[in-house]
């Protein structure tokens, strides 16, 4: 038998992709070594050069494909190779959503035992129109020899690339973005850098609701400076569907992008989101879904699953400014909505009394405080609806929702991995009835998804 050959960065070798990562990556294997190469696509066979080695596997750069995927598509953005965002944009769309499909079964058989092929695991959701759909940009500001710019970093890197127009963004978004560049740049406020100690610019923030056809601009700053009202006056007066401009010191540069305060530079306070029936008011700072097409969709798949016939009370926990809250408020006898951000909180009560809908509680705080309290306090609701960020739920959190043997859960997950792990402590109390994908941005490795558990009898 031929002894196995150490690898070393720089070496060259010839693998075939068996499948794709959680990052949209491909996957080989060279002596039972793991090798992630992205930008492959399974059944493709490449050479590769390894660029890193890590404990139990291996990351390569494409060299050569030998043989190329028949899913394989030209990436229709001249920044796909630099930027890095779009991990999957040179595979074809309906190869995608099975991909994610796939995502979510790896996560499961690598963190649960459960039996994947029983499982009800749908197909995935995905869109007709595939680009264009991102309704917020978040652009960091960058002074070049050609003057201020917008764009992004490339992954895992402090790289700026330059972007004048991003595909996956809503089109007057971009068209924004750049006439408020134009109105900087004739009064020549820099961005801020090592290089330039004395501008003010660190990101851009658009947001542009559709529902209403208004836009909501946010300016994060190292300061505020009188020439940015300026500006947000002529803002107003030039690109009409402009409602309210902002501005947020963030001295720290966190990647939190608010800073403590936001301060209404003129306009209106809140941009309004007309969702199905419902008039929902949007704060600069407020979670909304970034996809609103798909945003419908996830919305009516979770009333859906809850079934309510108007004598369930529910906790609606990670609720943001309440919109599902208060759309199964409709069809329920009680909801309670949690969220730690407590400008959601302020958002989703105001929402409440505009739609004149009263059978629903808002609470401020952590959803690993409420949860248990509201347990202990209330009347053991019929369904929690958990919408959790992407490091998922805390485990004391779902220790109580079992204890109170709650009868049902939806589980609303933006992270397959967390998702796994938390289904791992509950399935031995809860059966999986389904799990649905959904896909919110297209041509990225992002998988959302919806699983509804039932308490075992």
């Amino acid at each position: 038998m031929e002894d196995k050959q150490p690898l070393a960065i720089g070496d060259k070798l010839t693998i075939e992709i068996r499948k794709q990562g959680i990052n949209g990556e491909g996957i080989g294997y060279h002596q039972k070594l793991a090798i992630f190469v992205p930008g492959a696509i399974a059944q493709e066979s490449v050479t590769v050069e390894i660029v890193d080695l890590k404990p139990g596997y291996a990351l390569a750069k494409i060299d050569t494909i030998l043989r190329q995927s028949a899913r394989r598509i030209v990436p229709p953005c001249p920044y796909f190779e630099r930027c890095g965002a779009c991990h999957m944009l040179h595979i074809a769309y309906p190869e995608q959503m099975k991909i994610k499909q796939s995502i979510l079964k790896q996560s499961l058989r690598r963190y649960t035992d459960l039996d994947i092929d029983r499982l009800d695991i749908r197909r995935t959701l995905g869109m007709k129109s595939s680009f264009g759909y991102r309704n917020k940009s978040q652009m960091p500001f960058k002074n070049t020899p050609n003057g201020l710019t917008l764009g992004l970093f490339e992954n895992n890197s402090n790289k700026f690339v330059a972007i004048d127009s991003c595909m996956v963004q809503e089109p007057l978004v971009n068209e924004t973005n750049a006439k408020i560049l134009s109105l900087l740049s004739r009064r020549n406020i820099k961005a801020a850098d090592s290089l330039n100690p004395d501008g003010v610019l660190l990101n851009l923030i658009t947001r542009y609701v559709s529902s209403t056809d208004a836009l909501q601009v946010t300016f994060i700053v190292s300061r505020c400076q009188p020439v940015l009202k300026a500006v947000a006056e002529e803002i107003l007066k030039e690109i009409p569907r402009v409602k309210g401009v902002f501005c947020s010191v963030n001295k720290q540069h966190t990647v939190s992008m608010f800073g403590k305060s936001i301060d209404l530079l003129a306009g209106d306070p809140y941009v309004l989101e007309k969702i199905g029936d419902l008039d929902i008011k949007l704060s600069p700072e407020a979670f909304h879904q970034l996809n609103t097409r798909q945003m419908a969709v996830l919305y009516e798949e979770v009333l859906k699953a809850c079934a309510l016939d108007g004598h369930e009370v529910v906790i609606d926990a990670f609720c943001g400014v309440g919109i599902s809250t208060l759309q199964m408020a409709r069809h329920a006898k009680m909801v309670f909505g949690i969220d730690v951000s407590a400008s959601s909180i302020k958002d989703a009560i105001a929402n409440a009394v505009l739609n004149g809908i009263k059978n629903v509680a808002f609470m401020a705080d952590r959803v690993e405080k409420m949860v248990p309290e509201l347990l202990l306090k209330a009347r053991k609701p019929d369904i929690v609806v958990f919408d959790p960020p992407r490091s998922g739920i805390e485990d004391p959190v779902l220790d109580s929702v079992i204890q109170a043997r709650i009868p049902k859960i939806i589980y609303v997950s933006c992270n397959p991995s967390t998702l796994a792990k938390n289904l791992d402590r509950l399935t031995p109390h809860y059966r999986i009835q389904s799990i649905q994908p959904i896909d919110m941005f297209p041509h990225t490795a992002s998988v959302e998804s919806i699983t509804v558990l039932l308490l075992n009898d």
